[in-house]
């Protein structure tokens, strides 16, 4: 009894146990390595070598233990009954083991890919739930895999999950269609979290980019929700991305206006516009007289302000229209507005102004 303890139970045990006490100890070091890196990668050092160590633990290491029972079990002979039941719990574990490998590698992929400069948290927490439909995948892979290893008929629960599948696939068409949308809009990226957006007759700031339904802050204050396949469907105009702001204006200037004035305007124009103080670059394209108007000399303007921002866009604006009032006025030059000449039968002419009457006053 002596002897058969020694050679066919002693070894095999020492090979669990060794390996087994080797693995822990590795895997020990492993894990305060990698907190000790994550603490540095928390004060904004890179830290490349992170992932390699996180993947040597969570996946090297357990296949190193499944290689160490399949050795130990092959170095034993038991007899055809216990041989079943050994095979089929290294096939559970071998299983577990497995599953939960690819599922680490599924996270160190994703958790890679979120630490290059372009991404950012808000983008990570949304794709989460999207990693759990994958891990939950891989499991019941694996369990029919597992189950089909053991010997039992899976073919009906193949044809069960087939049939369950197109019956959820129909129930769930608008979900599953946002779903994907979702995906192409994370991929493809038409906006960002922070962008102001307008499509159809909406427009205002993204907030939040779900799996289902985006919100969007409206100018006006309140939250729209809108669905991920009606945005993406529509045109969209992202002026986040917008690099600069071409801004066309007109001004429409008397006609009793002197010709030598009326020919100084584009030259005023382009002086007011390249003194502009509010932000810097702002670039002059044209300034042109382009048309008799009813009442009015018309000058068309073209410029460039170098900014998305609305409000900036806004003061850049202002501060050129002030500055050609006070320059017209200087010069003499006056504004048009509406106005008709009305001849009567003695040969006199009488200005008609069109305007607003003011309206009732309150106390």
């Amino acid at each position: 009894m002596q002897t058969l303890l020694e050679s066919e139970y002693l070894w095999p045990l020492l090979v669990i146990v060794i390996g087994t006490l080797a693995l822990l100890f590795v895997n020990i070091f492993l894990k305060r390595r990698i907190s000790t890196l994550e603490g540095k990668k928390q004060q904004g050092v890179r830290m490349p070598r992170l992932n390699f160590l996180r993947f040597f633990q969570r996946i090297a290491v357990p296949l190193a233990f499944l290689g160490l029972l399949t050795i130990a079990t092959e170095m034993i002979s038991f007899n055809e009954k216990i041989q079943n039941i050994v095979k089929t719990g290294l096939s559970i574990v071998m299983t577990i083991i497995i599953i939960r490998s690819l599922n680490k590698s599924l996270e160190l992929a994703f958790s890679r890919y979120f630490e290059h400069e372009w991404t950012d948290d808000t983008r990570e927490k949304n794709l989460r739930p999207l990693l759990s439909l994958f891990k939950f995948i891989l499991w019941t892979l694996g369990i029919i895999f597992l189950l089909a290893n053991l010997g039992l008929d899976v073919s009906t629960a193949i044809a069960g999950l087939g049939v369950g599948g197109i019956a959820v696939a129909i129930a769930a068409q608008g979900i599953l269609g946002d779903l994907f949308s979702y995906l192409v809009i994370f991929f493809d990226k038409p906006f960002e979290l922070g962008d102001f957006i307008v499509f159809g007759d909406k427009s205002g700031v993204v907030e939040r980019i779900g799996i289902k339904s985006i919100r969007i802050r409206v100018l006006s204050g309140e939250l729209l929700i809108i669905a991920n396949s009606d945005l993406n469907a529509a045109r969209v105009h992202n002026y986040k991305q917008m690099l600069q702001r071409r801004v066309l204006f007109t001004v429409r200037i008397a006609y009793e206006t002197p010709a030598d004035k009326v020919e100084k305007i584009p030259t005023i124009i382009k002086d007011v516009i390249g003194s502009v103080e509010t932000i810097e670059g702002v670039i002059f394209d044209r300034s042109h007289f382009n048309a008799f108007g009813e009442y009015s000399l018309n000058f068309e303007t073209v410029y460039y302000v170098p900014t998305n921002n609305y409000r900036i866009f806004m003061d850049t604006q202002q501060e050129i229209y002030n500055k050609i009032f006070r320059t017209f006025k200087e010069e003499g030059i006056k504004f048009a507005y509406p106005t008709q000449l009305l001849y009567t039968m003695d040969g006199t002419t009488s200005p008609i102004t069109t305007g607003v009457l003011p309206g009732p006053t309150t106390k």
